[in-house]
């Protein structure tokens, strides 16, 4: 069980959904303060929230789709509603492979408790275009 310390949680996260991404065959480009990997860029911000880049937590490719996967981990302490979480997901969303034309894939890892959340504020928040390109996993990670 975890104790609650929300950076080594939310790293802990992240460290999952790299595992989770590889385990579906995705090339990982980067990934945040994960060993073995290259730290991400920013990716631009085109117009929303605050107007400034955002790092998402991983970055990897999916070769048979051909399109960016962007990989956000959320502790669901606090972190889910914000107007930062909020400027990320779009972001994230507007994400484009321009040799390809393709629309990026947002993952996003969340405790399990924190899912139905999660989808209630993506529907009230986000644009309908957006949802198909939003893929939620379940961490396997419990919290006390």
């Amino acid at each position: 069980m975890h104790e609650r310390n929300d950076a080594d949680f939310h790293q802990r996260l992240v460290e999952e959904l790299v595992a989770t991404l590889q385990e579906r065959g995705f090339r990982i480009l980067g990934a945040d303060n994960v060993a073995g990997w290259a730290p991400v860029h920013p990716l631009p911000n085109d117009g929303y929230g605050d107007q400034e880049a955002k790092t998402p937590d991983v970055f990897a490719y999916d070769q048979k789709n051909r399109c960016f996967i962007i990989g956000e981990a959320k502790t669901g302490e606090g972190d889910l509603e914000t107007d930062h979480a909020l400027t990320q997901y779009n972001v994230y969303l507007d994400q484009f492979d321009t040799r390809q034309g393709t629309r990026a894939t947002l993952y996003m890892i969340l405790p399990a408790a924190k899912v139905p959340e999660f989808n209630s504020l993506i529907t009230h928040y986000l644009h309908p275009d957006y949802w198909k390109h939003i893929v939620v996993v379940t961490s396997q990670a419990s919290v006390v």
